[in-house]
């Protein structure tokens, strides 16, 4: 899904199911993941702001809407555990509002 849309960027957490959601991506494009500490968002959402491109960050149910958050965006309501078809995109322009839209991938989820 994610394969022409311009990324520059993987990011991770440490464990298993992170690395190996994101690794069929950051292989297809030959780039390096890089590795983060969920439990520090707000230095996450610093360095994102401050790096250029196109970033694709993985992350789970409890930090994910919290990233968005702190990147200014709407992460909407909470995800549900086991709950794995989201994709936000957020938009951070150089002047004005950031931009959030929720997408959903793969087959419905539904509890």
């Amino acid at each position: 899904m994610l394969r022409d849309a311009g990324v520059d960027h993987v990011h991770t957490t440490d464990y298993r199911r992170t690395r190996q959601t994101g690794a069929p991506l950051a292989e297809a494009l030959g780039i390096e993941m890089a590795a983060y500490d969920p439990r520090d968002l707000a230095g996450l959402a610093g360095r994102l702001r401050a790096s250029p491109g196109r970033h694709v960050v993985l992350g789970h149910s409890n930090t994910t809407p919290p990233l968005v958050e702190a990147l200014g965006g709407d992460p909407g309501g909470a995800i549900a555990e086991g709950e794995y078809d989201r994709l936000y995109v957020v938009v951070i322009p150089a002047a004005g509002p950031v931009t959030t839209v929720l997408m959903r991938f793969g087959t419905r989820w539904s509890p």
